[in-house]
């Protein structure tokens, strides 16, 4: 189980550590609709461990069919998850590059987002984000060829979708806390990221594509 945790804990950083998601939240809690980013980082979560779910399935039904390869095609469903994850920081540098880094335009809608939008936002962003799922997948068949037991698939289930939210949520809880103290830093979060979100996110990307494709080499 231990080295299951070691493999998952880096893909569940990066998932929450991922720049957009965490400008959507600011945004929401800027806009004093503390509900719609309380909303918003449950279905973050709730998004997240489906993602996840779908992976430990998919590794379920790959050893049920036949055990003895199992493990090969989750190498390779780790390669090239890293693979495309490479190629998804390549795409991420030449926008910065060419000054395309900008953010979505349906960012600018998010300070009247009711709870309801803010839900299926988080779910989106979480379950639908290519760079998200594939990590969320990835750590799923890592769980699903590294642990039988039921009591511990969720509990790594859980743990890799908390971790995950551990970004989200925090600022969630911070903002819901301390709405004055917050408020000041959460201007200089968005600004920050606003600023760095392509380079942030191509780093994260290049770092995890590499672990991803090395994990899945190591495991053939």
């Amino acid at each position: 189980m231990n080295a299951v945790i070691g493999e998952i804990l880096p893909l569940a950083l990066a998932a929450g550590l991922s720049p957009i998601p965490l400008i959507a939240a600011v945004l929401l809690l800027m806009s004093g609709r503390r509900a719609s980013g309380a909303w918003f980082a449950v279905a973050w979560f709730g998004g997240t461990l489906a993602v996840v779910a779908v992976g430990v399935a998919a590794a379920g039904v790959l050893s049920a069919a036949d055990s003895t390869t199992t493990r090969p095609i989750v190498a390779w469903a780790k390669i090239v998850f890293g693979l495309v994850l490479l190629a998804l920081a390549v795409r991420k540098i030449r926008s910065a590059r060419t000054g395309d880094g900008a953010l979505p335009g349906w960012m600018s809608g998010l300070e009247t987002a009711t709870p309801p939008r803010a839900a299926v936002l988080g779910l989106l962003l979480s379950g639908a984000n290519p760079k998200n799922a594939l990590l969320g997948l990835a750590a799923g068949l890592t769980i699903g060829t590294g642990s039988s037991e039921a009591g511990a698939v969720w509990a790594l289930l859980a743990g890799y979708a908390i971790v995950a939210t551990l970004g989200v949520g925090g600022l969630v809880v911070w903002t819901l806390l301390a709405p004055a103290s917050s408020a000041r830093t959460l201007t200089e979060v968005r600004r920050f990221l606003t600023r760095h979100n392509a380079v942030i996110m191509a780093l994260l990307l290049i770092v995890f594509g590499v672990v991803l494709v090395s994990d899945g080499i190591r495991a053939l």
